[in-house]
C-alpha cells in the first residue's frame, strides 16, 4: 500500500515538474513593448524619474536630447517648471511597426497643462528588454 501511494506521488511530482517545463517562454515582444510603455508613460504622468529613465537606453539620441542625460535633464527641467502637471498619456491611435530588434510607435499623444503634442517612439530590443532608443517629436 505504501509502495503504490509513493509511486502516486512520484508521478503527480513528475507531471507538475513536467507541465511547468512545457509553459510558455514568458511575455511575446509585443507584450513586453506595452509594458516599456505602460511604464514610461506611467514615470511621465507621474513625475517619477526613475521609472521614465529605466524605460530609456543607454544608447538614446533623438533631436535636442543628443543622450539618456540630457533626456533626463530636459524631462527635470520640464517638471520643475510644471510642464508635466496634469500630464496624460495616451496609445489609443498608435501604429505599431515591429521589426526583429526595433519597434516605432506612433503617435504617441502627450497632453498636460502646457498643451499637447504627438511623438514617435523607437523602441529596440537590448539584453534587458525593450527600451526607447529615440523620439521624433512633432514640429521640432
Amino acid at each position: 500500500m505504501k509502495q503504490a501511494y509513493y509511486i502516486a506521488i512520484l508521478s503527480a511530482t513528475v507531471i507538475l515538474f513536467s507541465g511547468c517545463a512545457t509553459t510558455g517562454k514568458g511575455p511575446s515582444d509585443e507584450e513586453r513593448i506595452q509594458m516599456t510603455l505602460d511604464q514610461w508613460s506611467a514615470g511621465l504622468v507621474e513625475q517619477d524619474m526613475n521609472k521614465f529613465l529605466g524605460t530609456i537606453s543607454e544608447s538614446f539620441k533623438a533631436g535636442p536630447a543628443e543622450s539618456k542625460e540630457a533626456l533626463a535633464e530636459f524631462i527635470r527641467q520640464g517638471i520643475e517648471a510644471g510642464y508635466l502637471d496634469g500630464a496624460e498619456v495616451s496609445r489609443e491611435e498608435a501604429q505599431y511597426t515591429l521589426e526583429e530588434s526595433s519597434c516605432s510607435v506612433y503617435p504617441v499623444d502627450l497632453m498636460s497643462n502646457a498643451g499637447s503634442v504627438s511623438v514617435e517612439l523607437r523602441l529596440t530590443k537590448e539584453e534587458g528588454g525593450w527600451l526607447v532608443s529615440g523620439m521624433e517629436v512633432d514640429g521640432l
